[in-house]
């Protein structure tokens, strides 16, 4: 999913540089604690998942919580993008409304589907206690609401959904509707069974 570590040229004149490009020791961190959890995983899990060394990983994160937090704002971002992106990809708000949805099968059924969803796991493992965790879940999802909330008025002026729905209450049930899948899909949920749930919850809009 990520490339080599990058390393740079030494200079002897300044102090010495990072040897690594910091979105790739990110996503690595990521890959980290997604499968083993933020308790779990051990700082030499974490270096030799990322390829640092002790030192770098020090100057660049600090401590295991801030390569945990920087690797969850990432996905957040990640996720917030791919959703803005596919729910503008269709001159039809309502049909891009159902390929973002759509696009939840895949994740949530199959390999993809048992490894489960980062910010699902985040919040199972660091909620209530941890606030600073629990603030990014709920900016994420408020979020992802504010985008199918967007959508949805947009199919609304079109025609494509009944104007009379309230947008927010739908784009939160959208949302929760996804994350409950990705939580089946955890559970071994196969492809037909999510196939049919996406079927039922996209029929609020028509």
């Amino acid at each position: 999913m990520v490339g080599m570590v990058k390393r740079t040229q030494t200079s002897p004149s300044v102090g010495r540089p990072r040897e690594f490009e910091l979105d790739d020791a990110v996503r690595k961190a990521m890959d980290v604690f997604w499968n083993r959890g933020y308790y779990d995983a051990s700082l030499p899990d974490l270096l030799e998942g990322m390829d640092l060394s002790r030192g770098s990983f020090y100057k660049a994160f600090v401590d295991k919580r801030g390569a945990y937090l920087r690797a969850l704002d990432a996905y957040i971002e990640d996720a917030i993008r791919t959703v803005g992106e596919t729910l503008h990809s269709n001159p039809s708000p309502k049909a891009a409304l159902r390929e973002a949805f759509s696009r939840q099968v895949d994740l949530s059924s199959g390999t993809d589907g048992l490894r489960g969803c980062f910010v699902v796991l985040a919040a199972v493992e660091m909620l209530p206690e941890d606030k600073e965790v629990s603030a990014r879940i709920s900016r994420l999802f408020r979020r992802l609401q504010d985008l199918y909330a967007a959508a949805i008025i947009r199919a609304q002026a079109l025609g494509e959904i009944d104007p009379g729905l309230d947008e927010r209450t739908l784009a939160r049930f959208l949302v929760c509707q996804i994350q409950g899948m990705r939580v089946l899909g955890k559970a071994g949920a196969d492809r037909e069974e999510t196939r049919a749930m996406v079927d039922l919850a996209l029929r609020t809009l028509d």
